[in-house]
């Protein structure tokens, strides 16, 4: 079942701009354990995006898709912030230490480049696992914790993030057919193993369908506190590896390409034109 979707303009921006905040409050006193009080960011564009930095929620789209959604976001981006909070600090050294404990596994040793006679610079250029990736797999794993709070603590908030995720969370692929998985298909396609009574999701790989169970332990471990996040960040990205390179080899899920083609906001077309566009709550005409 799809939401449906209201497109912002400049008759409902403020509206739903009200709306926004009054959900933010709610979700902020109704939250379990309460989360830190965080400032909105709301901007009307015609690509999709919804994350968090340190007290702050960012909210960019051209849709209004519905308090029910409204409420699912926010309580996960709230979440980010008790549950995982992964400022630039605790990111870099968990990113670090992960990328050493995986290098381990491999048996890599980085080079030793001289800088000067008395400093050495480690070389890691021949790694092939990016900075880039570790990072990227570290948000997989702080949403896997945080909508299994949500699942547990809020039953009404997780039927109406689970329908996002599972049926418009595509916005975030290339609208083509593949003959493989994503990492988004992969990501999805764990919370079966993770949440009794969910329709599997279907995948095409035997690479995939091997990966599955063992993504799903390693994030029920993490949630029970047997091993650190530092350990589970190494042990995801060696399994999301190979299907995030594809990724970025074909421009899916973020990768080089995407961005340029933004759909229509109002009828999906790839011919159209912006008329007007918001600036700090104010409408330009153009």
């Amino acid at each position: 079942m799809r939401m449906t979707k209201e497109l912002i303009t400049e008759k409902n921006y403020f509206k739903i701009k009200r709306r926004l905040e009054e959900l933010l409050v709610h979700s902020w006193k109704m939250s379990r354990p309460i989360f830190p009080r965080m400032e909105l960011d709301f901007k009307v564009f015609p690509d999709e995006s919804y994350f968090s930095t340190v007290g702050k929620i960012g909210w960019v789209t051209p849709f209004w898709r519905g308090d029910p959604f409204a409420l699912s976001i926010l309580f996960h981006e709230g979440h980010h912030w008790n549950l995982y909070p992964v400022d630039i600090f605790r990111s870099i050294r968990e990113i670090f230490d992960a990328r050493r404990l995986l290098a381990e596994d491999l048996n890599f040793k980085p080079g030793i480049k001289h800088r000067s006679l008395w400093t050495t610079e480690e070389d890691w250029s021949k790694f092939g696992y990016p900075l880039e990736e570790f990072q990227f797999v570290e948000n997989i794993l702080g949403d896997y914790l945080i909508n299994l709070h949500i699942h547990a603590n809020y039953p009404t908030v997780w039927n109406d993030l689970w329908n996002f995720l599972s049926v418009e969370g595509t916005f975030y692929t290339e609208k083509k057919p593949l003959k493989r998985d994503t990492t988004f298909v992969l990501y999805i396609a764990v919370y079966p193993e993770l949440v009794s009574r969910l329709e599997k999701i279907k995948v095409l790989e035997q690479a995939s369908i091997d990966k599955i169970p063992k993504i799903a332990m390693i994030v029920k471990d993490c949630r029970a506190g047997r091993i650190s996040t530092i350990y589970a960040l190494k042990e995801l990205t060696k399994l999301f590896h190979d299907n995030i390179m594809q990724d970025f080899k074909e421009g899916q899920e973020g990768g080089e390409g995407q961005k340029s083609k933004i759909a229509c906001p109002k009828c999906g077309g790839e011919e159209w034109s912006i008329t007007a566009y918001e600036e700090n709550g104010t409408w330009i005409d153009l």
